[in-house]
């Protein structure tokens, strides 16, 4: 299993651009088993409600981002993560500009 430590982090962060209006994503692994990939979010861009197969865990690059899991919101800043069980609904919601790390698994 691979992982992400604080200097992937930081070279993902500085190598996602942000798009007017839109959400842009860099795929780092993508297999059966696991996803890491980067997402840039402009402010108001949103994951409307889904489940995932897998868990999937957010850490939050930079911004701040509104996060619902099974009916409960989360407000999370740069520097934190949150976790999300596999087959609970979740959504996001980008309050400012935001980057983030996805980890599936």
């Amino acid at each position: 299993m691979t992982y992400l430590n604080e200097c992937d982090l930081i070279e993902l962060k500085n190598s996602l651009n942000y798009e007017k209006e839109s959400i842009t994503k860099k795929t780092l692994l993508e297999n059966d088993i696991q996803t890491i990939a980067g997402f840039a979010f402009d402010r108001g861009q949103s994951v409307f409600p889904c489940k995932s197969p897998m868990n999937v865990t957010l850490h939050i690059l930079e911004g701040n981002a509104e996060v619902m899991i099974a009916g409960q919101n989360y407000d999370i800043s740069e520097g934190e993560k949150i976790f999300m069980p596999k087959d609970k609904i979740h959504a996001l919601f980008a309050k400012t500009k935001l980057k983030l790390a996805l980890v599936k698994n």
